[in-house]
């Protein structure tokens, strides 16, 4: 029997316990801005879990008081690693999910099952399946950090993953693939600018005097208006940039108040490193519509793109194919829009996969769900990819 007809066949049994496993981790609802209580919890038992198929864990603070703690495990002795990336953050504020856990035929519903929970456990079916298969080679190791803040741009996580990077052969970045197709695979992603703009002008009463306030509303939907308009595709040069507005806080209902303050929060993505200079250059020096008014940029670039082209990515996604054929899969890889922790990894010199965990839909929507009819043999190929890589 082939390695990769003992890996399905392990990942076939296992399902159950697969299932089992994940109800557990989405059922502890560990949303980013959450109840710290509630991402300690969570996250212990992911530390519990990987301990117990002998796994070193060590909790990493994130030093930052709006975020749990982040966790990294690690298996093997030697200098050379696999380095597996995921976060245990959800989206959703807790209680917006009910039920919790939901199947239905071959999916399975839940906060957090898709991104990134049922990744997240898949690390430790295809550690298991290695371990307990003796296929872990000798004198290499399987290092796997799981974040916290992912959600929220990573801003505390971000340093802990180019630092294991560099140390890295390569990085699977358990994310989902992009819908169902059981052969998906994302191969590069965009990066990313997080900027809010604050706006100070002078407030007036909205009766008496509404004509002596530098109005902070109006400034700020002229801004939002025409950072939107920034946004470009060029399909011939595969260059684009996207500006939208996700954020708009000024004024109050209740009072009879022309707001002189006000904050706006743009999220940038950009198909390139130089674009996104540009636009962060225009950003950081915004001017006001109204020169009365004043404008303060907080924020700036997030993410680096995650480039596909990089020849050890290639090679990595080169590999990815072929091992795909050994489980009938023809693997497809995409560029996608949306950052991962994937585009700090790439950016380190770590030769990078992306989309390696579930397949399924709704990331970031209530409908959320994963295919279980897609698990074993995605479980089976990233052992086989781990095993590819350890031996070169």
């Amino acid at each position: 029997m082939t390695q990769s007809q003992l890996l399905l066949d392990y990942m076939e049994k296992h399902q159950d316990e697969f299932i089992n496993k994940l109800k557990d981790a989405v059922v502890l609802e560990s949303p980013s801005n959450g109840d710290k209580d509630d991402l300690e919890i969570c996250r212990e038992y992911f530390k519990k879990l990987f301990e117990s198929i002998g796994f070193k864990a060590t909790v990493v603070p994130s030093n930052d008081e709006h975020f749990g703690d982040h966790l990294l495990l690690e298996y093997g002795e030697g200098d050379e690693q696999i380095l597996f990336v995921g976060h245990y953050d959800t989206v959703y504020p807790k209680g917006t999910f009910q039920p919790l856990w939901v199947i239905e035929a071959n999916t399975a519903h839940g906060p957090g099952v898709l991104d990134m929970k049922g990744g997240d456990v898949q690390v430790y079916m295809v550690a298991k399946a290695l371990i307990e298969l003796g296929l872990m080679p000798i004198n290499k190791r399987i290092v796997f950090f799981l974040s916290s803040d992912e959600e929220t741009g990573s801003l505390s996580s971000s340093d802990y993953y180019i630092t294991h990077a560099k140390q890295s052969k390569a990085a699977f970045v358990m994310e989902s693939a992009k819908g169902d197709y059981i052969g998906g695979l994302k191969i590069g992603r965009y990066s990313r600018g997080m900027y809010t703009f604050v706006a100070s002008g002078k407030q007036a009463h909205s009766g008496l005097e509404a004509y002596k306030s530098d109005n902070a509303i109006r400034e700020l939907s002229q801004q939002a208006i025409a950072l939107q308009d920034l946004t470009f595709y060029d399909n011939y040069n595969y260059e684009t940039v996207t500006v939208y507005p996700t954020c708009f806080e000024s004024g109050n209902a209740s009072w009879c108040t022309v707001p002189g303050d006000g904050r706006l929060t743009i999220d940038v993505r950009s198909s390139t490193e130089d674009l996104m200079k540009i636009y962060n250059d225009r950003f950081m020096s915004l001017q006001p519509f109204n020169p009365k008014i004043k404008i303060e940029t907080i924020g700036g670039i997030n993410k680096p793109p995650f480039d596909k082209d990089i020849p050890d990515n290639k090679a990595l996604y080169e590999k990815a194919l072929a091992v795909g054929k050994e489980f009938g899969i023809e693997m497809r890889g995409q560029v996608v829009v949306g950052g991962s922790d994937g585009n700090f990894t790439s950016y380190a010199g770590c030769p990078t996969l992306d989309g390696m965990g579930m397949t399924g839909d709704f990331v970031h929507n209530t409908k959320e769900y994963i295919n279980l009819n897609s698990v074993a043999k995605r479980g089976a190929f990233v052992a086989k990819m781990v095993l590819e890589v350890l031996k070169d």
